[in-house]
């Protein structure tokens, strides 16, 4: 008898290795916030920064360079479940896609401060090592699939770093994507 996978199966499809991976999981929460709003779209994922407007905390995208000390990473508050039963027309979204669904202007941002994390939203790359610092570049390419620009990549220099890298896992045929573990430098709480 096979395992039943569920409704939501992961597949590997030809659009990408990582492609139906939440682009962020939390594997060991530190210090997290959902006091603030999206002041632009945001990819959760994606670093972000806070900013003021009208006295109230908003959140935005990351510039790359030097990390923020105030800069975190963005999640999803609340995954509302998906009540489409599907059609012809449209498709259930699976738990994956919706934690991957962009966060409107105006939603609250779950910003993670500290952690660990499993990381798909990560530059193809099939040399990550544990001890690699890892940056926000929004330039860099995602891994295909996924839509958009910016991901997480490798520096050498350690004040663009928010990351240290634990563990590489790679799912494509040439290593270039996969799972990518990582905890903050930061202090946990």
């Amino acid at each position: 008898m096979s395992p039943d996978p569920g409704a939501f199966p992961i597949a590997q499809s030809a659009g990408g290795a990582v492609k139906n991976l939440p682009n962020v999981t939390v594997a060991f929460p530190g210090e997290h916030w959902s006091d603030g709003k999206a002041s632009e779209l945001i990819v959760p994922g994606e670093l972000v920064v806070p900013i003021n407007s009208g006295g109230k905390l908003y959140w935005q995208r990351a510039a790359s360079g030097a990390v923020d000390p105030r800069a975190a990473v963005a999640l999803r508050t609340v995954q509302i479940p998906d009540t489409n039963a599907g059609s012809l027309y449209g498709q259930p979204l699976g738990p994956n896609e919706i934690m991957n669904l962009p966060i409107q202007i105006g939603e609250y941002v779950h910003a993670y401060h500290s952690g660990a994390f499993h990381l798909s939203l990560v530059k193809p790359d099939n040399s990550y090592h544990p001890g690699d610092l890892i940056a926000w570049n929004p330039a860099a390419a995602r891994p295909t699939g996924k839509a958009g620009s910016g991901a997480w990549e490798k520096t050498a220099v350690a004040a663009n770093a928010l990351f240290s890298v634990q563990e590489w896992r790679p799912f494509s045929s040439d290593g270039q994507e996969g799972l990518l573990t990582v905890r903050s430098l930061r202090g946990q709480f």
